[in-house]
């Protein structure tokens, strides 16, 4: 009876989005325990997360195919941390998806720097598996599908991108990035924090298409892209025209989370733009029955769960890494002194 209550009572005090997710959580953990198919939507909040040089290099060398050099290359510790992120996010989608170990997990990625699997795999309700990662500010995201290509964003409120300028200033320095339509849709929200909301989702979905396709920064200029987006804020329906053409095949959603905006694209194999063709190898479907793409173009998006570092590591790497942490806890904790007491303590 105490837990019925205690447990009522705790979900009483949860908001929407936190039912929401903790509902996603429960589907999640359904679908891998009964082996249905499933598409991951993953992200991890790094701003609490202060790992030390050694809790680094541990983490790096459980990733050693997925160019872990470049974490250190980069100089701020911010950085380093989403970079490495990226990485585990990705060996343990793979992990959990296909159920290939880390270290057999490989690594490539496209002339557009576009992120694929190349280990073989024999699970045949994800014969195009594919996935796709983002960062900005506190969040790392990832988004996985089995049968279209996918993309994902996320677009981190303008407070925490651009300091010191105000929103129409910093919509001046981006004209090229939206089309005068865009433009305009965004100015007519009002505010300025939400014509920021607007422009936020309008750039996550542009990044999310290009991500999706895997031409990059090839994709030139983004305005190229217009987006129109209908339906209530808790219900967005993004389409998008290219070049002034409808194109009815893509499919995308958007997720509101602390003032960031992420972003999911889907679309049929056949958007991926792949110039040496290594991607498009690993997909053993790329032309499905039309009926079966439309489908697979319109099932529900997943909603993002939250993930710690600790959940993305591989049982055999745990008790290490536990270890390890501690060790850095001890290490870290203030030395108290002590005083002798007339009783000899």
């Amino acid at each position: 009876i105490f837990f019925r209550v205690y447990f009522f009572s705790t979900y009483q005090m949860l908001d929407f989005d936190e039912l929401e997710e903790l509902e996603a959580l429960a589907e999640e953990r359904d679908r891998l325990s009964s082996g249905q198919p499933i598409c991951l939507r993953w992200l991890v909040d790094v701003s609490g997360w202060e790992p030390s040089d050694a809790e680094i290099d541990f983490l790096i060398d459980l990733v050693p195919s997925d160019n872990p050099d470049q974490v250190k290359k980069y100089k701020l510790r911010d950085d380093q941390k989403r970079s490495l992120v990226g990485r585990l996010l990705t060996h343990a989608a793979v992990a959990t998806v296909l159920g290939i170990p880390y270290r057999e997990i490989s690594i490539g990625r496209t002339k557009g720097r576009k992120p694929f699997l190349c280990t073989p795999h024999n699970v045949d309700w994800a014969p195009n598996f594919n996935f796709n990662i983002s960062h900005e500010g506190r969040y790392v995201a990832l988004a996985t599908e089995n049968l279209c290509v996918v993309g994902v964003d996320v677009a981190a409120p303008l407070s925490q991108r651009k300091r010191n300028q105000s929103v129409p200033e910093f919509f001046a320095t981006l004209e090229t990035v939206c089309s005068p339509r865009e433009c305009n849709d965004i100015r007519k929200q009002g505010s300025e924090e939400l014509q920021s909301g607007a422009f936020q989702r309008h750039w996550s979905l542009k990044e999310a298409f290009v991500k999706a396709r895997g031409d990059g920064l090839a994709f030139d200029p983004l305005s190229r892209a217009e987006f129109t987006i209908g339906g209530p804020l808790d219900a967005l329906e993004p389409r998008v025209c290219v070049d002034g053409q409808a194109r009815p095949e893509w499919n995308f959603f958007l997720e509101e989370r602390d003032g960031y905006w992420f972003s999911v694209s889907r679309a049929p194999a056949k958007a991926i733009i792949d110039a040496v063709g290594q991607f498009t190898k690993t997909l053993k479907r790329p032309t499905l029955a039309q009926d079966e793409m439309e489908k697979a173009l319109a099932a529900p998006n997943p909603k993002f769960v939250t993930k710690s570092v600790r959940d993305l590591l591989p049982a055999e790497a745990l008790r290490m890494y536990d270890e390890l942490v501690a060790e850095q806890d001890r290490e870290a904790a203030p030395s108290v002194l002590k005083y002798p007491t007339p009783w000899g303590g």
